[in-house]
């Protein structure tokens, strides 16, 4: 029965950590948070606005057309600068944040 409590963790562990959802805190004091499924708007509202912003396609609906974009936000935390990308569908919501990096910030 122990032996199954353990493997239970690690698994539930490893699900844990390989999750493909992904999110970051932002704003004046980091005390807002970034996710996955929220809407520019939303984004917008949290972080203020990103370091940058591209037009990286269009998806078409229907008649009508939806711009797709890429924003990056760089946050400093503790010294650190970290570098976030958002990418987001036709309809606005943010289907893929990925980390791209930090850098000392310290001694620049």
């Amino acid at each position: 029965m122990v032996k199954l409590m353990i493997w239970g963790t690690l698994l539930f562990v490893l699900c844990v950590t390989i999750s493909n959802a992904y999110a970051f805190r932002c704003g004046e004091v980091n005390q807002n948070l970034a996710a996955e499924g929220m809407y520019k708007q939303q984004i917008l509202n949290e972080c203020g606005p990103p370091f940058s912003k591209e037009t990286v396609g269009v998806d078409e609906f229907g008649q009508s057309y939806r711009i797709v974009e890429e924003w990056i936000y760089i946050i400093n935390e503790y010294g650190y600068k970290h570098m976030y990308i958002i990418r987001f569908n036709g309809s606005g919501k943010a289907v893929e944040i990925e980390w791209l990096g930090e850098q000392n910030s310290v001694f620049k």
